[in-house]
């Protein structure tokens, strides 16, 4: 049951809702999702992609501001076992099927921006606001397969003891995430010359995390009745095991505030090219717990951390930001057409997480991207652009779960500016992610042989330690002793023959992973 925890907890990926790394979101404003290559731009919406490119805008302050709406969904079709899944029911309704649909939504209704600039001849300055990592919520209504798969087994394990009778399992779930990470970043820009500029700066990542959601009411079909799992195991004798099943809860908040070195470069060419790059280091980050606790009638007090003494109030979770490398280029033909090409790196797997996660990485992240834009008359602007996105992934990875998944996708985005008077326009956009699926097959799905095989070893170490205690006054003929140690060998017989039978018990499971995502954006921009 250790998994119920991660499940809940690891939503902090799951409401990741824009393009970019695992962790990051490089779509930060309605100009991204108009023409998705900023890298090179001249533009007040690149302060992110871009920020030494401020300093051949033109003198004075520069305003944008931006709100961003995007819907997502993650899918999971599992498999698990001899088809066990088939045997389940989730909330009150019955599986269809030996494969399961498991599907989360995510909901970002208004994701805001704020870019700010002023430029001299030689110094510029620059502040930029968004949500650079996460910026959802996502729901699981029905669990997900790598929890279910534990309570899918308890049948099979239950008929290793008592042949024949039980049918099936029932639970109730839900889970819900929300991640945000309020990004503040501020720049300085110098022009070495009319074609050349370099930009430093520093990011203040402040993150806020929210996650709650239960397992609650695991029983067992016996006879047509429901019967409590904990109840079933104490009558054959186990109950040593019925914390295993337990009701779990998690109801627990994360902050957490890291800084990140920002170096940028733009090189003006000539008239028709344009060439730049950025650096961001890795941000050093690390959440720590706030849970919530309840107290009973009798006063005991406990924490809902899901049983997981990780999630316990105050603890802290690694979770730096990787270090990202941007470069690009923009060409302009002619005046009123622009054409723009870029690249991302990310540095994934020197980007420390919990429980070292990032090692099972089997490369960095990364992505190309290009844009055109047309300035069609004084007053419309049009533009496209595309993002091809990469993860270092592998075969089979570990790095992924149902509950925390990227998969490699194509991003397309339309829009247009307008504008509405020289000192004022407007930005428009449609952002779209078309994710690949990413099939995954395991022997031993989500390692449910191995927990299972852990949280019965120390069990039967304490049993075997037991009876070594009892062996000398058993064979002195007290009664009292031969009595327990009779309990404790039958009870150990028990455990053996669990642990046969998971020996033999098919565990073989597979996830098909993938996501939908829209975004739309409206954007506002002001020189004065």
């Amino acid at each position: 049951m250790k998994k119920t925890g991660f499940i809940i907890a690891a939503l902090v990926s799951s409401a990741h809702a824009f393009a970019g790394g695992y962790l990051t979101n490089t779509n930060q404003n309605a100009a991204f999702g108009r023409n998705l290559s900023q890298e090179a731009k001249i533009d007040i919406t690149s302060t992110y992609a871009n920020p030494a490119g401020i300093a051949f805008l033109d003198k004075g302050w520069h305003l944008a501001l931006s709100n961003q709406s995007a819907w997502q969904t993650r899918t999971v079709e599992s498999t698990f076992g001899d088809g066990l899944f088939s045997l389940g029911t989730v909330n009150g309704v019955a599986n269809q099927g030996a494969t399961k649909t498991f599907k989360g939504k995510a909901v970002a209704p208004s994701i805001p921006s704020f870019d700010l600039a002023y430029v001299q001849d030689k110094w510029s300055l620059s502040l930029h606001f968004a949500i650079g990592g996460g910026g959802g919520k996502c729901t699981f209504d029905d669990g997900l397969g790598s929890f279910e798969s534990q309570v899918a087994m308890l049948p099979a394990l239950a008929n290793a003891l008592m042949p024949g009778s039980v049918s099936g399992y029932s639970f109730d779930t839900y889970m819900k995430g929300r991640q945000y990470y309020f990004s503040t970043q501020l720049v300085g820009t110098y022009k070495v010359t009319n074609a050349l500029s370099l930009a430093a700066g520093v990011r203040m990542v402040n993150a806020s995390c929210a996650y709650e959601g239960y397992v609650k009411n695991i029983g067992l079909n016996v006879g047509g009745q429901v019967v409590p799992a904990s109840q079933l195991l104490t009558t054959a004798g186990l109950g040593a095991l019925a914390p295993m099943v337990a009701d779990r809860v998690l109801d627990c908040s994360q902050s957490g505030t890291g800084f990140t070195p920002i170096l940028g470069i733009d090189w003006r060419i000539n008239e028709h090219w344009n060439v730049a790059a950025k650096y961001e280091f890795r941000t050093h980050l690390r959440l720590k717990n706030t849970t919530a606790t309840v107290t009973d009638e009798s006063g005991n007090v406990t924490e809902l951390n899901a049983g997981m003494e990780e999630y316990n109030n105050g603890n802290k979770l690694a979770a730096d930001v990787p270090a990202i490398l941007m470069m690009g280029a923009q060409y302009t033909p002619i005046e009123a057409v622009r054409l723009n090409a870029g690249a991302h790196v990310f540095f994934d797997k020197q980007a420390t997480q919990h429980s070292s996660r990032h090692e099972k990485l089997d490369g960095p992240g990364w992505e190309i991207l290009a844009g055109a834009e047309w300035d069609i008359n004084d007053i419309f602007t049009v533009s496209a652009g595309w993002q091809n996105t990469n993860y270092g992934l592998g075969k089979n990875s570990e790095f992924i779960t149902d509950m925390s998944f990227v998969t490699n996708s194509n991003s397309v985005g339309v829009g247009a500016r307008i504008h509405v008077s020289k000192k004022i326009a407007l930005d428009i956009s449609y952002f779209k992610t078309l994710y690949s699926h990413y099939k995954r097959e395991q022997a031993d799905y989500n390692h449910v042989k191995a927990g299972m095989a852990a949280k019965v070893a120390p069990i039967a170490a304490q049993l075997t330690a037991a009876a070594a205690q009892l062996q000398p006054a058993a064979q002195a003929g007290d009664p009292m002793a031969i009595a327990a140690l009779t309990d404790i060998q039958q009870k150990g017989q028990m455990l053996q023959t669990v642990s046969s039978s998971m020996a033999t018990f098919n565990t073989e499971g597979s996830d098909n992973f993938t996501r939908t995502n829209d975004v739309f954006g409206i954007g506002l921009l002001v020189d004065f």
